[in-house]
């Protein structure tokens, strides 16, 4: 059982590795610093838990739900994240290395002071979440909701953004968030009304 293994993993600060867990069901469950590698997480339901400063390496999430799990300082490498539900999660100050996210869900998520090291994010809904002082390397998103998206102090110099939906977001008064940007022609035109800059 995955709660068993997690509170083994905890108490005796052992990696969970080579293991695969389906339709487990885990909680508000403590479980700060622990450590899976090599796993497969399928359809599991794990919502609202402490999980923050834990390792994932080369973890993959299926289907899960994580809503509401606290990762903060939480180290993800070459891990996946595929169909998952991850709404109102706070990664602040995680890393994401070589990590996918694919057709997730991450609504009102914070992601203040992440760095996301080359990622991929591809046909996610990210609206409302905070992205302020993030630390971008080489990200690639794809089709990916940004509306209302908070990019605070967030460089996105040569970030391509072409085919993301970037309605509302919020940066900082001097707009220096956005220089470099690669953006498609209509998307410019909306970044102008956010600049206050009138087309004729």
């Amino acid at each position: 059982m995955l709660y068993d293994e997690i509170i083994h993993a905890v108490e005796a600060e052992t990696v969970i590795e080579q293991k695969a867990f389906e339709n487990e069901k885990i909680s508000g469950m403590n479980a700060e610093k622990v450590m899976f590698e090599h796993v497969q997480l399928i359809k599991c339901q794990m919502p609202g838990n402490d999980l923050n400063g834990g390792e994932f390496i080369d973890v993959v999430f299926d289907g899960c739900d994580l809503s509401n799990c606290h990762l903060k300082n939480a180290y993800f490498k070459d891990c996946k994240f595929l169909n998952c539900k991850l709404d109102g999660c706070s990664f602040c100050s995680a890393s994401f290395k070589s990590t996918k996210m694919e057709n997730c869900s991450s609504l009102y998520c914070n992601y203040v002071s992440t760095l996301w090291e080359n990622t991929l994010a591809v046909d996610c809904n990210m609206e409302q979440s905070f992205f302020s002082e993030v630390i971008l390397k080489k990200p690639v998103f794809h089709n990916v909701n940004f509306t209302s998206v908070d990019f605070f102090k967030t460089r996105l110099k040569g970030i391509d953004l072409s085919d993301c939906v970037i309605s509302n977001i919020m940066v900082s008064d001097t707009y220096v968030e956005l220089a470099g940007a690669k953006v498609s022609i209509y998307q410019a035109a909306e970044l102008a009304r956010l600049l206050k800059v009138q087309i004729v």
